[in-house]
Formats: structure tokens, sequence, C-alpha cells
């Protein structure tokens, strides 16, 4: 079975078995991306959020200000 792109849903040439240290376009924390939608990644910024992080903190506004915190991280 082929694994999908986790943001179009294209079919991808990796099978679901083969080790993401053997493929081209896997995220850790997203998934398998198609070489297109891997390609186009290169002219945004993300940044992950741990879903602990999510979880754990039920006031939005203190959400918001724990996500620019790791943005600033990632930047440094």
């Amino acid at each position: 079975m082929k694994e999908h792109c986790v943001s179009c849903g294209v079919e991808t040439a990796y099978e679901v078995s083969t080790h993401i240290d053997m493929r081209n376009g896997y995220i850790e924390g997203l998934g398998q991306l198609c070489v297109r939608c891997y390609n186009s990644t290169k002219e945004r910024n993300h940044i992950i959020v741990p879903e602990s992080t999510i979880i754990m903190t039920p006031n939005n506004s203190e959400l918001g200000s724990k996500v620019r915190e790791l943005y600033y991280e990632t930047k440094d």
C-alpha cells in the first residue's frame, strides 16, 4: 500500500512499510509529503507545536504566548 501526502492527499512513491530514513519528503511530526508539497514548503516557514503543549494549555491566550515563545526559540 502506498503512502499518501499529508498535505494534498496524492499517492506518493513510497510504500507504507518503507522506513522513514529511506524516504525523501518525510517530515517527523508531520508525515509524508509528495514532491510538489515538499518543494513548496521550502518557501514557507513552519514550526512544530507539541501536541502536549496544546492539550495541557486550556487558555487560548496562554497557548498563543507559548506558540510565540516556540517561534522565537526556533529563530535563535
